[in-house]
């Protein structure tokens, strides 16, 4: 069965983090949301607005396209 699409995006988000060396909390504070609200979006607990999404892709330093492009060639594999 494949992973929820929230938990795709979430490691998806995570794999980036740690790629560029921020802890949840840099990127908490680089972003204006909660470490707490990083920590869910990266389990895939939550759903993050487009606004919070603008805001991750920024902080990480990729654009939003490349962001869903990303997750849509990961789910692409899967079906």
């Amino acid at each position: 069965m494949p992973e929820p699409i929230s938990v795709l995006f979430g490691s998806q988000i995570r794999r980036r983090r740690e790629a560029v060396g921020l802890s949840q909390d840099a990127l908490a504070n680089a972003t204006g949301i909660t470490r707490n609200y990083v920590g869910m979006i990266e389990r895939g607990e939550t759903n993050p607005t487009l606004a919070v999404l603008h805001d991750l892709a920024q902080a990480l330093g990729v654009s939003m396209s490349a962001v869903v492009t990303e997750l849509e060639n990961h789910l692409g594999k899967e079906g």
